[in-house]
């Protein structure tokens, strides 16, 4: 495609096409600078300013950073100090940009690189978020650190630490954020020729949660549940016990999602990015046929109280649902794995349990193996008796 020469505005730039997998990018010149900034737009999305310029009679294209993290004023105003480097200097384009990598602070390079270029990019919202609280809550220490300055010693000591005063759970997600930072600054030329700090460390184990609904808690729960005035959070909590589905999915079902003629309820965007297509029970039919008489909200869990238009965060009445009901150690999660322990109690194979909650790998549902135990060990012992019967000697 062309190149084209266009001022660059926030609005203009929002308002470029995407271009098409044959294209594969577009190029864009920013007529309202004479320093060289260029926009290059690709198949995949994303668009990003780079600085052009002829330096000793050959062009050389130095990358700026990607919009809209970098915003129009800022990308010419970086662009201006690389041309005046050229011009007034004689200094290499990309000499200030190698200086600056050689010396970017964690924060800096999180900020500037990890969380622009890679986490919004590729990474889910929630997991966005999760990202920025590991790194601002747990890393602060070396907020202000060079990237190269930090050793492998210190990040164990923080591991450890982290073990300590949280959890092994939390102490690995804080080593595999730091770990995947030095991997993409490595990619993109920030530690070169430095081995990854975080790669030598261990993870800690981590006992998988088996925590759910006993057969004790069940009465108490239901009697607890059927008290409450809350509709909305009262819906949530049985649409999720009875599809055993995550929070995300549940929490953001529309009635465009539910095909109560064949009894399929349709997620397009699960935690694995794949598309899943949910069994309807009959209870749970019963129950969203009920919601659906009752709202014209194109939301199944509909909220007058949140910018989503749905219900967001439903802690507060599930810590005073168990208050009620008597019940500790609960967590919401926790109802999608009722779901699959009493398929796993009255022996459903893990592959079911899989592919109805929609695990990915087969690790994430071996918790549930051990509580199909007691069916298949019932079914063995009466074979067994059966054999004995057979074989009893008069």
């Amino acid at each position: 495609m062309k190149a084209q020469h266009i001022n660059f505005t926030e609005k203009g730039i929002a308002a470029l096409p995407i271009p098409t997998k044959q294209d594969g990018q577009a190029i864009y010149y920013d007529s309202g600078s004479r320093d060289g900034l260029m926009l290059i737009a690709t198949y995949g999305g994303t668009k990003t300013f780079y600085h052009y310029v002829f330096f000793e009679k050959k062009p050389v294209r130095t990358k700026i950073g990607r919009w809209p993290q970098f915003k129009v004023a800022a990308a010419r105003a970086v662009a201006h100090t690389m041309s005046e480097n050229v011009t007034q200097n004689g200094t290499h384009p990309g000499e200030k940009r190698r200086e600056t990598m050689r010396d970017i602070t964690l924060k800096q390079f999180y900020e500037t690189v990890y969380r622009p270029e890679y986490s919004l990019v590729y990474k889910k919202p929630r997991s966005v978020a999760n990202d920025d609280s590991i790194f601002t809550n747990r890393l602060g220490e070396f907020h202000n650190r060079y990237l190269h300055s930090i050793q492998t010693s210190e990040l164990e000591k923080l591991h450890n630490q982290t073990k300590q005063t949280h959890s092994p759970y939390t102490a690995n997600r804080v080593l595999s954020l730091i770990k995947h930072m030095y991997v993409i600054a490595a990619k993109y030329g920030y530690v070169k020729g430095r081995e990854n700090p975080a790669a030598g460390i261990r993870k800690f184990a981590e006992k998988s949660r088996d925590r759910f609904l006993q057969s004790d808690e069940l009465k108490r729960f239901f009697n607890a549940l059927d008290a409450e005035d809350n509709e909305v959070f009262k819906n949530y909590v049985l649409i999720s016990l009875f599809s055993g589905q995550r929070r995300g999915n549940i929490l953001g079902l529309r009635w465009s999602q539910i095909d109560l003629n064949n009894g399929f309820m349709y997620l397009p965007d699960t935690k694995n990015s794949e598309p899943m297509q949910v069994p309807i029970t009959g209870q749970l039919r019963d129950l969203l046929e009920k919601i659906k008489q009752n709202t014209k909200s194109d939301w199944v869990l509909p909220s007058n109280k949140s910018k989503s238009g749905h219900l967001e965060d439903p802690k507060r009445p599930w810590r005073d649902l168990l208050a009620r009901a008597g019940i500790e150690n609960l967590r919401l999660h926790d109802l999608r794995r009722t779901m699959g322990s009493y398929q796993a109690i009255t022996g459903a194979s893990t592959n079911i349990i899989g592919k109805s909650l929609g695990h990915k790998s087969t690790s994430a549902t071996m918790v549930y193996a051990r509580l199909s135990a007691d069916p298949i060990r019932e079914s063995m012992q009466k074979a067994t008796d059966r054999m004995l019967e057979f074989g009893k000697v008069d």
